[in-house]
């Protein structure tokens, strides 16, 4: 693994529309395609090459510590289990002081055991607490209970299992970002979203016309399907949106599929004299081994008085981790992607 990744370093997608009007789109190959009108840049993302199962450390880096915990505040993502408040908590990323982006994780797999249990020793002992925060409002807290170092692949997951503490207008909510006490102000009063029938068809109609007008190969058939995870997001100047991700043949969860499956994921926004048009989209046909399913998570602020950034929950064949979209140069991008193709080997210790 690099020792840091430049918010910049990670760029994987681009779009420029009118200045204002973003889009990012994945697909096998390079070309411009016009989009109801609008110029389109279609950019084949690119990753980091699959290492040896056995290290994530770059070639000279063996005298290198195989691990630093964290000196940075620590973004976490923290999902609700079941309506009495119960939740598991996993972290994100670490935030330098000069707004890098530092993955988690150790150097070498062979430390990732160590690592694991040295992080949830830091942060997840029990009784700690955490701030919640849904978009840019607090809305409660996290405590945590237990530890637990688990998870598939050859990297070891560390999370912990807690209970939510939140204030009435986010009770009903399942999803928050959270960062330690003190490190984010409470920001403003939470506000919900509005869910409209016509959002999940409009979803529909968006996504379709996405694949269809950019030639994305693969065996779509939107006809009746609804989207697979289908959230309101506020975002832009519109005073309602979207977030939706499609599947066709596949789960919004790790695992491969049987033979083949398809991923759509937008992000759309309304305004009364255009009606909905979409902010970000992304796309791909994949089999076995090449999966990359996204879901919406929140949005963020990675710096307090910076701009917004969108959270991603990203499932790929025997692993997950995130990504943040934001806004840089003008145009709406993949800004960091947490992706450590080594710890998607599987774990030769399992059963």
């Amino acid at each position: 693994m690099n020792k840091r990744f430049s918010v910049l370093q990670q760029r994987t997608h681009r779009l420029a529309i009118s200045g204002t009007l973003l889009l990012a789109l994945q697909f096998v190959a390079c070309d411009n395609v016009q989009w109801g009108g609008l110029k389109v840049s279609i950019t084949k993302p690119t990753f980091e090459g699959r290492g040896p199962a056995d290290s994530l450390a770059p070639e000279g880096a063996a005298a290198e510590p195989p691990f630093t915990l964290p000196s940075g505040p620590v973004l976490f993502h923290v999902e609700r289990l079941d309506p009495a408040g119960r939740a598991r908590i996993r972290p994100v990323l670490e935030l330098a002081a000069d707004d890098e982006i530092i993955p988690l994780g150790p150097r070498r797999l062979q430390v990732a055991k160590e690592y694991a249990g040295r992080f949830n020793e830091r942060y997840f002992a029990p009784g700690s607490t955490y701030t919640l925060f849904r978009g840019g409002a607090r809305v409660g807290s996290f405590i945590v209970e237990a530890p637990d170092q688990g998870g598939p692949g050859a990297c070891p997951a560390f999370e912990a299992e807690g209970q939510l503490e939140l204030t009435p207008l986010a009770a009903g909510l399942a999803e928050f970002h959270a960062w330690p006490p003190g490190v984010r102000p409470a920001g403003a009063e939470l506000e919900m979203s509005p869910f409209r029938a016509e959002m999940r068809e409009m979803a529909g109609v968006l996504a379709s016309r996405g694949v269809r007008d950019a030639g994305t190969p693969g065996r779509w058939r939107f006809r009746g399907r609804g989207p697979a995870d289908l959230e309101p997001l506020r975002v832009g100047r519109g005073s309602r949106g979207f977030a939706a991700t499609f599947m066709v043949g596949d789960s919004l969860a790790q695992g491969s599929p049987a033979d083949s499956a398809g991923m759509v994921f937008l992000i759309a926004d309304y305004d009364p004299a255009r009606g909905y048009f979409p902010l970000y989209f992304d796309a791909g046909w994949y089999g076995p081994g090449g999966k990359r399913v996204l879901r919406w998570v929140d949005v963020v602020h990675l710096t307090a008085d910076g701009p917004e950034e969108w959270l991603l929950r990203v499932y790929g064949d025997v692993s997950s981790w995130y990504e943040v979209i934001g806004q840089r140069d003008g145009r709406r991008q993949l800004l960091w992607s947490g992706r450590r193709p080594a710890c998607e080997a599987t774990d030769p210790s399992s059963p």
